[in-house]
């Protein structure tokens, strides 16, 4: 019943360094935003096999917000022959805050370039590097723009250069004294020209990368965005193949609480299993009982006994979770013996015989609540070797290969007093002898244990 910003909250707990208000879901399918969350959806709408993402934006909740969280995708231009063949996506998209107004291509691409700086090979040629000024307005490698920067910029805009008074150009010269303001490069700044190479140009498309829905602007116009527009990073196949790493691109560092959640025992023996189905379970609030005397409804108790156990012996496990308002397969690995089960002291007969079971079968699933797939654990009752049946192959198993988490359903026999004392490999599910009863109430129960969680 929780919603997004609940899941902000929590990771900002987590986290400590993030506020939950500069948090951005969103769910990422093939190298694109496929839906970015709002704060008040349902969690309920994010399914198990969704890729989250979530980014760290300057707030631009109001609509007449100073920024946007801008959406930037990376594509690859392919060629044949000097002839272009289009664009695939390629790496993880991008959602950065920049300015709604007076925001230009050349800032945008210094902003860029300082948030990707983490997987571009380095050192760049000379020819690739940013000479712009306003590359110091990137506020480091967040991705956020620096609006005091950019006051400051204006300014120094105003003040009238020796070279502009003398007649010369912006474009003569603007390049070589701007980049003396650039850290990263100043060295190299006072040595270029003003025309410089790019890792990637600009495209403005679709929410899909799939097609352009109009042009850029002319070099130092401002770029007219949205808070719907899409930006995609388009890169030469050789200039991607020579400067973006790929394996950098890709990595990334666990929290400390996925570390924690790894050495979590998730782990259940089936004997625990027994005992929750055979304990006294108060029914809930939501579940009361009528009492037929008081004629109102009361929060009564309820317990399962055995009296008596089949010779043979079919344990349900419990895989699959419903409540009120969700539903959910439980992937908990139950672990069963293979061989003498005891089973006597869940059994209320003090006359009965002791009950201990061997495992003959086991039915496994895989999947979820929406479909999946079944396949089974059989012991051969002549040679007593272990088989494995999935649809029409068959093949030959151990007995170390048929405990694990798929395990749905688990066959026992029992060892009665005869095969005690005549051992024989021969544990099977065969058919009844002629002189027993199929109809009898003892051949055959069903036992459903309660999974822990």
């Amino acid at each position: 019943m929780g919603t997004v910003s609940d899941l902000c909250a929590a990771l900002s707990k987590l986290s400590e360094d993030f506020h939950a208000e500069n948090m951005v879901v969103t769910d990422v399918y093939n190298h694109r935003f496929h839906k970015i969350f709002q704060m008040d959806e349902m969690l309920s709408h994010i399914m198990e096999r969704d890729d989250l993402f979530v980014y760290e934006v300057k707030s631009s909740r109001s609509d007449d917000s100073e920024w946007i969280s801008l959406p930037i995708c990376f594509r690859e231009r392919r060629y044949r022959q000097s002839t272009s063949t289009g664009t695939i996506l390629f790496g993880q998209p991008l959602l950065v805050s920049v300015p709604r107004h007076n925001l230009t291509a050349k800032m945008l691409y210094c902003l860029i370039l300082e948030r990707i700086q983490r997987y571009i090979k380095s050192p760049l040629p000379e020819e690739f590097i940013c000479l712009s000024s306003e590359s110091s307005a990137c506020n480091g490698s967040n991705g956020i723009y620096d609006d005091d920067m950019e006051h400051q910029e204006e300014s120094e805009e105003r003040e009238e250069s020796p070279e502009e008074a003398n007649g010369q150009s912006d474009d003569s010269v603007g390049e070589e004294s701007s980049g003396e303001q650039c850290s990263p490069c100043n060295k190299i700044a006072k040595k270029a020209q003003d025309c410089r190479r790019r890792l990637f140009s600009f495209s403005l498309v679709n929410s899909y990368a799939t097609s352009e829905v109009g042009s850029m602007p002319a070099e130092g116009s401002a770029l007219k965005l949205s808070s719907y527009s899409t930006v995609a990073l388009d890169w030469d196949m050789e200039v991607k193949k020579l400067y973006y790493d790929d394996q950098e691109a890709e990595a990334f560092s666990k929290h400390e609480s996925m570390l924690q959640l790894q050495k979590k025992k998730v782990t259940v023996a089936l004997r625990d299993c027994i005992q929750l189905f055979t304990k006294t379970e108060t029914l809930g609030e939501h579940d009361p009982w009528y009492c037929p005397q008081c004629r109102k409804h009361q929060r009564a108790t309820k317990k399962f006994d055995l009296w008596a156990l089949p010779k043979i012996l079919v344990v349900h496990l419990k895989r699959f979770s419903y409540n009120r308002y969700w539903r959910d397969k439980l992937d908990a690995v139950v672990e069963f013996p293979i061989r003498n089960l005891i089973m006597s002291e869940f059994v209320c007969d003090p006359t009965a015989d002791p009950y201990i079971y061997d495992l003959v079968a086991v039915s496994n699933h895989y999947g979820g609540m929406g479909g999946g797939h079944y396949t089974a654990y059989a012991k051969n009752q002549d040679t007593g070797q272990w088989y494995y049946f999935d649809d029409s192959s068959v093949s030959p198993a151990s007995e170390d290969q048929i405990v694990t988490k798929a395990a749905y359903v688990l066959f026992y026999q029992r060892q009665d007093n005869v095969s005690v004392k005549s051992p024989s490999p021969a544990a099977s599910l065969g058919s009844p002898p002629a002189d027993e009863a199929l109809g009898d109430e003892e051949t055959q129960q069903d036992i459903d244990c309660m999974d822990t969680n």
